[in-house]
């Protein structure tokens, strides 16, 4: 005779089933299903199921655990509505089963299987593998640790200079285990698989406090996890640090104290540095005499500053944020990047309105900000009127110095680098140790070009013409850049295959 009959199964799986539905988390609803049915046997079931799921079961697996309760046909249905995203339908589904007779609560009782503690010392293994990669990310100071699925196996990469490294492969199963895991640390829903979520999670590894946060995106061979580390206790680096060459730190400090309104604009490749200058010129006008407010996806919070925290669900959208900062009557706002149509004329309208405003643009050059913000459909006379400064930079990586070596470069060999206004002679070069994990580079090197429009710039903005933009800038700044990274080659701090490189994205068409 089953120690759970079908009806009380049936109401069961119905209730969770609504319960997911209507947004409830799997871990809550089931808590809550569990002080419902008190000490009941299906209630001493469900306890049993939550412990494992904190672990980082799956919910279909906690209830293969069970078969006298949850037979093979029951744990399938399960199983599936889990991969399919659609657990909660799926609920509901297996309670009109068990209603109209097509389905049944297994015959046993509500012992665990035998299998089980296979089950359990897998399960541990998993939480102490998801540990260790926290743990050894924490210890080498890495700012992101990615998860990427593929057809046969899941790479496990770590984010270092702007280049991933990858480091260990895991099975399918094992992943299954890993998500569940990291879904449940961060507070995410475990049965959702079709839609992206964003969780966070404040661990303690050997007393350092590590906020950590949680990507994840569904892809064709499964949801890819993106760990994000920061450390809510780590001093902001001196400005002297993210802005090293002393004559354009004083241009920006003066420009930042002296500009009242307008757009500030912190713009260049994928890891180079944006937010770190953005946050530092945040800091310098942080200084008590001003109301500032910073909008968009919050991670760190800073005394001083008003946090607004786009929620996008509810209706607090970027742009909605920016007029509530805008109706608080700000000095300084300071938004996460401009990525949309919307949020870039909100942007120029609080910059206009007699605001600073300041954020980040991904550009591969100077040129490319202003192209896409004309592209972005802000007005070329509110363009004219709102741009205050555009700060492009660079992150050039420098060569290890416990493996650095000198090598001839003909001009030939630099030919072969499109680096043509080199001079042949001997190089800094390196050949990649363990100090530098096999790369030849340790530490990086910021370089900046900054843009105060003048009056041919400006000229070709009210046009709205990209091409004579491109050519005022030109003249403004003529090979600048190039030239600054240049010396620092001849200077021996990088390689040419380094400038190279950085002249590749520079010169990218977009």
């Amino acid at each position: 005779m089953s120690v759970v009959s079908t009806r009380n199964l049936e109401l069961f799986s119905r209730k969770f089933g609504k319960m997911l539905g209507s947004g409830i988390p799997l871990l809550k609803a089931l808590e809550l299903l569990q002080r419902e049915e008190g000490d009941s046997p299906l209630g001493a079931i469900i306890g049993q199921i939550c412990s494992r799921v904190r672990e980082g079961y799956t919910f279909s697996s906690c209830m293969s655990l069970f078969p006298g309760v949850f037979t093979e046909v029951f744990v399938a249905m399960v199983k599936a509505a889990e991969n399919q995203g659609r657990l909660d339908q799926g609920m509901v589904e297996i309670a009109d089963s068990l209603a109209d007779g097509t389905l049944e609560a297994g015959q046993g009782g509500g012992e665990i299987n035998e299998a089980a503690g296979a089950a359990e010392d897998a399960n541990l293994q998993v939480i102490k593998l998801v540990n260790r990669v926290i743990s050894d990310a924490v210890k080498e100071k890495l700012a992101r640790v990615v998860f990427k699925p593929e057809r046969d196996h899941v790479k496990l990469n770590a984010a270092r200079q702007n280049s991933l490294e990858a480091r260990e492969n895991f099975d399918h199963p094992t992943y299954d285990r890993i998500v569940a895991r990291i879904k449940l640390m961060s507070a995410l829903d475990i049965s959702e698989t079709r839609l992206p979520q964003d969780g966070r999670m404040l661990i303690k590894v050997e007393n350092e406090l590590v906020d950590i946060r949680v990507q994840l995106v569904p892809t064709v061979f499964g949801e890819q996890i993106l760990l994000f580390f920061s450390r809510p206790d780590e001093v902001a680096p001196p400005v002297s640090a993210v802005f090293p060459d002393e004559a354009q730190r004083k241009q920006i400090v003066g420009l930042l104290q002296n500009l009242n309104r307008g757009l500030v604009i912190f713009a260049g490749p994928h890891g180079s540095g944006k937010t770190t200058s953005r946050d530092t010129a945040m800091s310098i006008l942080n200084d008590g005499t001003r109301v500032i407010f910073e909008v968009g996806r919050i991670y760190k919070a800073i005394d001083g500053i008003g946090c607004i925290q786009v929620k996008p669900h509810i209706g607090m959208t970027m742009p909605a944020a920016i007029r509530a900062a805008v109706r608080a009557e700000a000095h300084v706002i300071v938004v996460e990047e401009i990525s949309d149509e919307e949020t870039a004329l909100e942007c120029f309208k609080a910059a206009n309105d007699g605001i600073l405003v300041l954020t980040q643009m991904h550009a591969r050059n100077s040129s490319e900000v202003f192209r896409q913000l004309l592209n972005l459909k802000v007005p070329p006379f509110q363009l004219y009127d709102g741009i205050g400064t555009v700060v492009f930079q660079m992150l050039v990586r420098n060569v290890c110095p416990d493996c650095r070596r000198e090598l001839e470069f003909t001009a030939k060999d630099f030919a072969r680098l499109s680096l043509v206004d080199f001079k042949p002679g001997r190089y800094s070069d390196s050949k990649g140790c363990a100090s530098c994990r096999n790369s030849g580079y340790r530490g990086m090197h910021p370089f900046y070009e900054i843009t105060v429009p003048n009056k041919n710039l400006k000229e070709a903005i009210i046009k709205g013409d990209s091409n004579q933009i491109t050519l005022a800038l030109e003249a403004m700044h003529g090979t600048c850049l190039e030239a600054k990274i240049r010396t620092w080659v001849e200077e021996g701090h990088t390689s040419p295959a380094e400038a190279a490189r950085i002249r590749t994205i520079l010169f990218a068409q977009s």
